[in-house]
């Protein structure tokens, strides 16, 4: 695109209210917003496409209210078209396909163009379609900080993990055999399960629907066969509500559940004697967090190589292996 064909408006999502949740946010399109202008060490992108996080939509109906209307989106994917000059933005052309994160001043990647520090861009491969680059950031290091906490942290050779079949728990079932790591993959569905097992998991609960205390039970005696046939001490939940103390029941005394989600609502469940005469504990697991440990840890692996190489492996060239 050249800079005479740049229009001077654009349209984004908001939010314009937030309600009591999701269901209740009230989301307008704005039209006639300014495209915005790169500063130096900024470039202008033309968005292509954004993934939907629940990190996105937490944000958008808890948020203080003097932060709406709210643009909507963390991280995005799309082509640059206007570069403000800087040192930082040497490194890419116009035209360069690159993966954002990290908006500035009240902007979102539901947007038709954002502008974000050149520092904030990463290069995409010429050999993967810029529209599949859109979860290149939030889900790939969120895949690799759980099987490292996993891992490295707890010292497990295996973790259970709720929801399964999301987009994250499909990037784990990939990335695990990479890492001598197993995963005990937990789904409500059968429909799940299969989706799962396509991908090569081996080891799965299917829960089901049911709040008979009989069904649970069952499907609880074959979670913690799996933790004790693979060692596992540790396991990781994105549902929280009655799960949370189901996975403690589960897990073996001194193991921990981490959670990181609120599927089902807050956590709950939860028998004092876990915590206190078993030792085991409930963590929350925020990646942002993760120590400088693991941070530390992490420069000098295919991974950071990539990235430092302008690859960004951790995302993008799992499209060709690990994303769904």
């Amino acid at each position: 695109m050249a800079a005479d064909d740049i229009p001077s408006t654009m349209k984004r999502l908001v939010v314009k209210e937030p309600g009591k949740d999701v269901a209740s946010c009230k989301i307008e399109v704005e039209t006639d917003v300014p495209v915005p202008e790169p500063r130096s060490g900024e470039v202008l992108i033309k968005v292509v496409a954004a993934p939907i996080n629940p990190s996105d939509y937490g944000e958008w109906y808890r948020s203080s209210p003097s932060k709406y209307p709210l643009a909507m989106g963390k991280e995005g994917c799309g082509i640059i078209i206007k570069s403000g000059g800087g040192l930082a933005t040497y490194r890419f052309s116009i035209g360069a396909k690159v993966g954002f994160v990290g908006l500035k001043g009240k902007q979102g990647s539901y947007s038709e163009y954002v502008t974000i520090a050149a520092t904030g861009c990463f290069p995409m491969p010429n050999d993967v379609s810029i529209e599949d680059c859109a979860s290149f950031f939030v889900n790939p290091y969120t895949a690799i900080g759980i099987i490292d906490t996993a891992k490295n942290k707890e010292g497990s050779p295996a973790f259970v993990h709720t929801a399964a079949a999301s987009q994250l728990g499909q990037m784990i079932v990939k990335l695990a055999p990479e890492e001598n790591v197993t995963v005990i993959n937990v789904v409500r569905r059968e429909e799940q399960a299969e989706i799962l097992k396509k991908l090569g998991a081996e080891h799965i609960v299917v829960t089901g629907s049911s709040t008979d205390d009989a069904d649970i039970a069952k499907w609880k005696e074959e979670l913690k066969a799996k933790i004790e046939e693979l060692g596992a001490t540790c396991a990781f939940d994105a549902v929280s509500g009655r799960m949370t103390g189901d996975l403690l029941d589960c897990v073996p005394p001194k193991g921990t559940v981490f959670t990181y989600g609120g599927l089902a609502g807050l956590a709950g469940n939860i028998n004092p004697v876990d915590l206190i005469y078993r030792e085991k504990k409930l963590k929350g697991f925020f990646l942002v967090e993760l120590d400088s440990r693991w941070r530390d840890a992490f420069h000098g692996t295919p991974h950071a190589q990539g990235i430092e190489q302008g690859e960004c492996r951790t995302g993008v060239r799992w499209l060709e292996q690990y994303s769904v």
